[in-house]
């Protein structure tokens, strides 16, 4: 039986919905897709975006998925809601109610992957300020709900993966998080992680925290100090892992084949590279979960939502690496 995958649909103002009803058709075929969504604003998106022939189910749990192709739908309480139909909300409008919703879909996924019920989340775009300024992001949510203490955040493009170091932090906060000690425990995590999913020996690359890897202490003692020392000691262990490698010609070498994977120190020195070379086709996975979790790699554009204007290949890319991360940790062939 086809594997299930779980979609979260994202900040109901933003266009989480569009570009989900404008992906799923192609993999019905391959999988078993529940949208974690609500009614209301499910039918309004469905009545501007959805193929004339797409067809939908609603559910109440992910047992009741059964082997057809069509999109399954599960309707998502919020604990704040009455028992009335949650109010619709405009498009492109950032609101408190919009963020509650975001969590509440984001919350039955990671249930339902987190009982087994599903295999791997698709998570749309949600909007951090409409949730609240304890919300840190949905890959932070779902490794606190897994209770999952070692998780990172990567990117996997077609030609080279980057993975972060540390995430949404001020640079100066993050730079004061590096260390020896972190990077012994990280790159052994990733090694582990990339064969989960049947990547065999991967080549891991390390990039400089400074310019040219500190030019031999010139520019800064960090890479000498903190991160050659993790390097060395986790190739000795028999890992493919080298560095630090400058940072400004090292993207280059992994995009042309030289290594598998960047670890990146910090948050834009891995993203800038990844959405200049795959913006719209890398796709955002998190390592370390119990289940598969990937994203598309762009935000909730409210100044586009509502107006079928969105770009679907994030979600496209997002629901094809789930497929495939699925197939490569299982026994089972597509």
């Amino acid at each position: 039986m086809r594997p299930i995958i779980g979609i979260s649909s994202g900040d109901p103002a933003g266009i989480g919905l569009e570009v989900t009803l404008k992906a799923v058709p192609q993999f019905l075929s391959a999988a078993r897709c529940i949208l974690y969504t609500d009614h209301p604003h499910f039918e309004r998106s469905f009545k501007l975006f959805a193929s004339d022939n797409l067809p939908v189910r609603w559910i109440a749990n992910a047992s009741e998925a059964t082997d057809e192709s069509i999109l399954f739908l599960t309707d998502c309480p919020d604990s704040s809601e009455t028992k009335e139909p949650p109010t619709l909300l405009p498009w492109g409008e950032m609101s408190l109610r919009a963020g509650r919703r975001s969590i509440a879909y984001l919350e039955a996924a990671s249930d339902a992957a987190l009982r087994g019920s599903i295999q791997a989340i698709v998570t749309a775009p949600v909007s951090k300020a409409s949730i609240g300024p304890h919300f840190k992001g949905q890959t932070e949510f779902l490794a606190e709900h897994a209770h999952t203490t070692q998780f990172a955040m990567s990117f996997f493009a077609s030609t080279f993966k980057v993975v972060l170091a540390t995430v949404h932090l001020s640079l100066r906060d993050a730079l004061a998080r590096i260390s020896t000690e972190q990077y012994l425990k990280l790159i052994p995590f990733v090694n582990r992680e990339l064969l989960r999913f049947a990547f065999q020996q991967p080549r891991i690359a390390v990039a400089a925290i400074n310019p040219h890897a500190g030019e031999g202490g010139m520019f800064g003692r960090e890479d000498m100090e903190l991160l050659e020392p993790a390097v060395r000691q986790c190739a000795a262990t028999g890992i493919r892992v080298s560095g630090p490698h400058s940072a400004d010609s090292l993207y280059h070498r992994a995009h042309a084949g030289e290594f598998d994977v960047v670890i990146a120190p910090y948050h834009d020195q891995g993203l800038i590279p990844v959405k200049l070379i795959a913006h719209g086709d890398s796709t955002n996975v998190t390592l370390g979960l119990p289940y598969i979790r990937t994203s598309p790699d762009h935000g909730t554009a409210f100044e586009i939502a509502g107006r079928n204007a969105a770009n679907a290949a994030g979600m496209t890319s997002a629901i094809r690496c789930a497929i495939d991360l699925i197939y490569r940790q299982s026994p089972q062939t597509p």
